[in-house]
């Protein structure tokens, strides 16, 4: 006869048979391993003039063609874990399409290690933990570098526990995601020295895949693609018959019908960029597998393609979103640097009280005192005229308004953080600026910009 005991008891057996597979499914100790950051670096040359050296030992190479994984640093002892694409043979450059701890870089003699609990780990030289897969006792019994760049921890199924496909950074792989339920942007590079967390960033939000520069904590949107209601996007490659003779770059968005990009992106288009659930990028006259989309350092979203059937240059630039056929380029606010005025892909001038003067690398907006509420010290200030000018941020912002123009000034004085106004005659819209930047030049006249000093 049962006891009231008896369904707990069952549910009790079940899960200590539960944690006894478990604890079955480890790592075979001779595929652990305990790899050290140190040894000769390697000969050849790689992205962002990085020295590197190939993680391997006499059981893992970790190498799929073009794949490798390595240990790389552009400043001394600041190591990133990370992986290349490329060959070095080529007579050209490699690239780093993934980091691990880009943001915690390690120093000489870290360790790289992969124990029987099935945990993935890199730990400094003194013992602190800066980065891992978090998948102890998961059952995790392997890990291997697929062909397609992904690094997975698998099962004794060949199921996937773990895989560097979710954690993109700055850069996507063919087949690779970003997601709303996991990781939903990519953040560029500080610079090409400076390997940490950068200002651009290209946000995925369930409504639109948008690019943002921060500026002091606040969002500016300078460029993407609206109206996107799917909650996954992935880039790929794909043949565009099938003899594969040729290959279309695109963002898949799924199955859903989309929304057509605001009206204002006229403004900046060049081409038609959508075709039912993708977002078309650009076409490639040879096979396109092996490419990647990356957020770059100066906040221009660009693919590179590698294609070993040539004999040098192997990697090519197939696609950038500020360039003559997609965006124009003067909407990278970058473009000209911290202060400029571009037309038709040049920085022409620099806007200064005196005229537009001629443009430079040195050329900055003016510095306005720091303004202090209701304060009689405050410095006086006032605007100079820019007739036919747009700010990078006006393709996606109308503005406040309808308003006189006098308001938006005033609305610009009371505001410390305005730096300038950009004013629409036709639609008496205000625009303010916290950043000033590249501005576009339009031809449209009634588009005003009034640069604070």
């Amino acid at each position: 006869m049962a006891t009231p005991q008896s369904p707990f008891l069952f549910h009790f057996f079940l899960l200590l048979c539960f944690f006894a597979i478990v604890a079955r499914a480890q790592v075979p100790a001779n595929k652990t391993f305990k790899i050290i950051n140190q040894a000769e670096f390697g000969e050849y040359i790689t992205e962002y003039d990085a020295s590197y050296r190939v993680i391997r030992n006499d059981d893992y190479t970790f190498y799929t063609f073009p794949f490798r994984l390595c240990f790389y640093n552009t400043t001394p002892d600041a190591f990133i874990f990370g992986m290349r694409a490329g060959i070095p043979n080529d007579e050209d450059i490699m690239r780093w399409v993934w980091d691990a701890n880009r943001n915690h870089p390690v120093r000489e003699n870290a360790t790289l290690s992969f124990g029987q609990d099935g945990n993935f780990v890199l730990a400094d030289v003194d013992g602190r933990v800066v980065w891992q897969t978090n998948t102890a006792n998961k059952g995790v019994t392997g890990i291997r570098l697929l062909p397609n760049g992904n690094l997975v921890l698998h099962d004794k199924n060949g199921k996937c526990i773990w895989q560097s496909f979710h954690y993109p950074v700055d850069t996507l792989l063919v087949g690779q995601s970003l997601s709303i339920g996991g990781r939903n942007k990519l953040v560029s590079r500080t610079s090409d020295v400076d390997g940490s967390d950068g200002p651009y960033s290209m946000v995925l939000d369930g409504k639109d895949f948008y690019m943002y520069l921060n500026n002091s904590g606040e969002s500016l949107i300078y460029g993407g693609f609206g109206g996107l209601t799917e909650s996954v996007v992935t880039f790929d490659a794909v043949p565009e018959n099938e003899n594969a003779t040729a290959y279309e770059l695109v963002l898949n968005l799924g199955e859903e019908e989309l929304a057509p990009p605001p009206s204002s992106r006229r403004l900046l288009q060049s081409r038609p960029i959508s075709s039912g659930g993708r977002r078309n990028l650009n076409k490639v006259n040879y096979n396109a597998t092996y490419s990647f989309l990356r957020l770059d350092s100066d906040g221009n979203l660009k693919a590179h393609t590698y294609y070993e059937k040539v004999s040098y240059l192997k990697w090519e630039e197939t696609f950038a979103f500020f360039s003559p056929y997609f965006v124009r380029e003067c909407g990278l606010p970058s473009k000209c640097g911290a202060f400029g005025l571009c037309d038709k892909r040049m920085c022409v001038a620099c806007p200064s009280p005196k005229g537009l003067l001629g443009w430079s690398e040195s050329c900055a907006p003016p510095k306005v005192a720091s303004c202090k509420s209701k304060s009689k010290s405050s410095a006086k200030v006032d605007y100079y005229k820019i007739v036919g000018v747009e700010h990078f941020t006006s393709p996606y912002l109308e503005g406040e308004g309808p308003m006189k123009v006098g308001e938006c000034r005033e609305k610009c004085n009371k505001d410390c953080k305005c730096l300038g106004f950009f004013y629409r005659e036709e639609s008496s819209k205000c625009l303010l600026a916290p950043l000033l930047g590249t501005l576009i030049k339009d031809v449209n006249s009634s588009h005003i910009g009034f640069i604070k000093y």
